[in-house]
């Protein structure tokens, strides 16, 4: 009953995905714990980027990172004129 028994294999064999059949206990908690992590330390380092980021000059179209850069919020140049979008 029940299918047919698995293939030998060399008993021996080992690899970082865990080897032949393998089924890891609670896979998915520890992919979800692994991905939080990942989570908070891209945050980290994306709010540390973007609190450092200085431009010496202005960009002459738009990008992205004026949205969240201090220093197009608060335009110290009083004759900024935002670029144009492409």
């Amino acid at each position: 009953m029940g299918g047919t028994p698995h293939k030998p294999y060399p008993k021996h064999v080992w690899s970082p995905s865990g080897g032949w059949w393998s089924q890891p206990r609670q896979w998915k908690r520890n992919t979800l714990i692994v991905g939080l992590g990942t989570s908070l330390v891209l945050a980290f380092i994306f709010k540390k980027s973007a609190e450092l980021e200085q431009r010496t000059l202005y960009p002459r179209v738009w990008i992205p990172s004026m949205m969240w850069s201090k220093q197009f919020k608060t335009k110290d140049d009083p004759n900024f004129q935002p670029p144009k979008s492409l």
